[in-house]
């Protein structure tokens, strides 16, 4: 094969290897269930998908639950990866443990367990969590919007003792940020926030509205620095202390 032939088969590889890619299956996931003293049950959906980037499904026979309504606020915005807890919901003492979310996509239709209360299905992992659910007063059959989980990876946040982190006068500081949510409210982005909170001199951030980004302080001392994220409807926030030298 001559070199210019070569090289061209290596691009129509590469093509296709990125057209893979972004056009791959995304699997619904059943993570469990919790039975709550009233009777009601937390259930909790996942999902997994294969694809590089973002993908978008909309509500509709590509997306859907079933029994009806098929529409019961479930994730429509699917990032790669595996994302647990994406779509909690209550249902009744009455519910009989039939329930399927079934995704279209990429030419592949897949669907979740509808034996869901079998006793190996009941939640070990983020039971702690979901149990602070007011199963009583929340709405049933739909998606809950929650909280977005904020944190900075690498650092341990406790209450009222922000972990403290160091860094030298005129030395940027990686912040490595996370903050996630499940897509609730829909049409409403996650807005995420950088600020100080304390300090001797000021801050700057190279991207403030980003959870990874970089920061340098104007003159040493101790800053408490604060990461927030809201959903429109919920926020959270972490904070953390940093100590600049000389």
């Amino acid at each position: 094969m001559k070199a210019g032939a070569c090289s061209l088969a290596v691009v129509f590889l590469l093509v296709g290897a990125a057209h893979a890619q972004q056009n791959q299956p995304i699997y619904p996931v059943y993570d469990g269930f919790l039975k709550n003293p009233d009777g009601s049950y937390t259930l909790s959906f996942a999902y997994f998908s294969h694809n590089a980037d973002v993908v978008t499904v909309q509500p509709g026979p590509a997306n859907t639950f079933a029994p009806t309504p098929g529409d019961r606020m479930q994730p429509t915005t699917f990032k790669p990866g595996h994302w647990r807890f994406q779509c909690v919901m209550v249902v009744g003492p009455e519910f009989d443990g039939k329930l399927k979310w079934t995704l279209a996509y990429a030419g592949t239709s897949t669907g979740t367990s509808e034996r869901m209360l079998q006793s190996n299905w009941n939640l070990v992992e983020g039971a702690p969590a979901l149990s602070k659910i007011d199963s009583a007063k929340v709405p049933r059959g739909v998606c809950l919007n929650r909280a977005p989980t904020v944190r900075v990876l690498g650092v341990t946040a406790r209450p009222n003792n922000p972990p403290t982190l160091s860094v030298a006068l005129n030395e940027e500081l990686n912040l490595f940020g996370s903050a996630h949510d499940e897509g609730l409210p829909r049409g409403k982005a996650l807005v995420v926030e950088w600020k100080m909170l304390k300090g001797p001199g000021t801050v700057s951030f190279t991207i403030p509205g980003a959870a990874r980004t970089k920061a340098t302080f104007s003159a040493p001392g101790l800053y408490e620095l604060e990461l927030t994220a809201t959903d429109s409807e919920f926020t959270e926030r972490t904070r953390l202390n940093v100590r600049v030298g000389q």
